[in-house]
């Protein structure tokens, strides 16, 4: 779908993130700002982001985020391609 537009100055070859990637990484950054902010409490973290605290579990679990994970590289995975990056941005 993304050649059907072509985008002008970018090569066959160009990486391209895609929107959901991108939108995957934005939530995932909110959400460990919203939980370092609260100190691990989801019911809170889920309250300033606006959204239900069943929503954010849900949340975490699409994104691979669990609670176990927060306390050392600011809840990303360890096997995820890409956590340093986040966490340098965020």
């Amino acid at each position: 779908m993304a050649t059907a537009f072509g985008l002008h100055g970018m090569g066959a070859l160009a990486p391209m993130t895609s929107l959901r990637q991108l939108v995957e990484a934005y939530e995932r950054r909110l959400i460990l700002a919203a939980l370092e902010r609260t100190h691990g409490n989801q019911r809170r973290a889920a309250a300033e982001l606006g959204c239900l605290p069943t929503t954010l579990n849900e949340k975490m679990r699409r994104l691979g985020l669990r609670a176990c994970d927060r306390s050392s590289a600011a809840g990303l995975p360890r096997s995820e391609p890409g956590a340093q990056e986040l966490i340098d941005t965020a």
